[in-house]
C-alpha cells in the first residue's frame, strides 16, 4: 500500500503481490523511511571505492530492491552478482513470478536458468537461492557454488529477519562473514526494546498470532545491535532508531511530502512505534583505510 499511495516508487511490487493490503499511515510511514535509509546505504556501498561488489540479501522474501535499483542503473558495471536467500517454498514462487513477467525478466541479465528443482533462479547478475538460514553451512555451500567471491566487498542485508532467529544462529552467520569475507558490510533492520510497555504489548500481539521474535532479547536496543559487531572486531558499527531517522536524517522536503499523503492523527503512537525499530550498519575490512568507512547515514544534531 505504501507504493500505491506514493510513499515510495516501486513499479515491480504489484508483480509479486497480486492483492495488496491497505496498511495504516503508521506502517506506511515506517516503510518509506526504512526503504529510503536502506536504499541509501546500498547505493553508498556500491559507490564506495572501485572494483566489483556483491550483495547478499538474507531472508529476501518478495523484496524488489534488485529490480528497482537495476532499472535505475544504480548497479552500472560495479555489481558482480546480487544474491537473495529465503526458504525454498518462497523462492520457488518468486522465481515463477519473475519468469512470468517480461518487466522483471529483462532485468536479470544473460544466461538465466532455473535450477535445484525450481527453487533457484540464476543469471549473470542475479541469483535466487532456496535455503534455511538456521542451516547456514548449507546456505554457504549454495552461495559458493554460485560464485560468491569472498575476496571482494560484499554487503549482507537483512530486514526483520535476524530478530526471528535464535541469537546463536544469527551469531553463526556473522561469525562466518567475519572469518571468511575479506571486506564486508552488514545492514540490519530490527525490532528493539522488548521490555517496556509498548514492547511487551508488541510481543504479546505477535505471540497471539503464533509469531515469536527469538532474537530480540539478546539484542534489545541500539547499543546491543552495535555490540554484536564490535564483539567480532568489526571496525565500526552504528544503530539508530526510526525516530532519529525521521527527525534528523530524512530531508525536510520528504517529511512534508510524506505528511501530505495521509492524515496521521496518532503522532504519539508513531513516536512510540518508531522507537521500537532500528537500522544498524557495520563494516569490517582487511584494509585499514577501507572506503566502506564512508558508508553511513549522517544524522543532524
Amino acid at each position: 500500500s505504501a507504493a500505491r499511495l506514493g510513499y515510495l516508487h516501486d513499479p515491480f511490487v504489484t508483480l509479486f503481490v497480486r492483492q495488496p493490503v491497505r496498511r495504516s499511515p503508521l506502517i506506511n510511514r515506517g516503510t518509506m523511511i526504512r526503504n529510503k535509509a536502506v536504499d541509501s546505504l546500498v547505493q553508498q556501498f556500491m559507490e564506495a571505492g572501485s572494483g566489483k561488489k556483491q550483495v547478499v540479501v538474507l531472508g529476501a522474501g518478495f523484496d524488489t530492491r534488485y529490480f528497482t535499483l537495476q532499472s535505475k542503473g544504480v548497479w552500472a558495471d560495479r555489481l558482480l552478482r546480487y544474491y537473495e536467500v529465503d526458504f525454498p517454498e518462497i523462492t520457488v514462487k518468486k522465481a515463477m513470478a519473475i519468469q512470468q513477467h517480461a518487466m522483471l525478466h529483462q532485468l536479470l541479465g544473460p544466461r538465466e536458468s532455473l535450477q535445484f528443482g525450481g527453487t533457484e533462479l540464476v543469471s549473470e547478475k542475479y541469483c535466487l537461492i532456496g535455503g534455511d538460514l538456521r542451516e547456514w553451512t548449507s546456505v554457504v555451500e549454495r552461495l559458493l557454488h554460485h560464485g560468491l567471491d569472498v575476496s571482494i566487498p560484499t554487503l549482507f542485508l537483512s530486514e526483520c529477519v535476524f530478530v526471528y532467529l535464535p541469537s546463536q544462529d544469527s551469531h553463526t552467520i556473522l561469525e562466518w562473514i567475519t572469518r571468511e569475507v575479506q571486506h564486508a558490510m552488514c545492514v540490519l533492520y530490527e525490532q528493539i526494546h522488548p521490555k517496556d510497555a509498548f514492547g511487551k504489548m508488541m510481543l504479546k500481539n505477535l505471540q497471539e498470532r503464533h509469531i515469536e521474535l527469538k532474537g530480540i532479547h539478546a539484542f534489545p536496543d541500539q547499543q546491543a545491535q552495535e555490540e554484536r559487531f564490535r564483539q567480532l572486531c568489526w571496525q565500526e558499527a552504528t544503530a539508530v532508531d526510526m525516530n532519529i531517522l525521521h527527525d534528523r536524517w530524512l530531508e525536510e522536503s520528504e517529511r512534508v511530502r510524506m505528511a501530505s499523503l495521509e492524515i496521521l492523527d496518532e503522532l504519539e503512537e508513531w513516536t512510540l512505534l518508531a522507537r521500537h525499530y532500528c537500522v544498524a550498519w557495520a563494516y569490517k575490512s582487511n584494509d585499514k583505510d577501507s572506503p566502506l568507512k564512508a558508508v553511513q547515514l549522517l544524522c543532524h544534531p
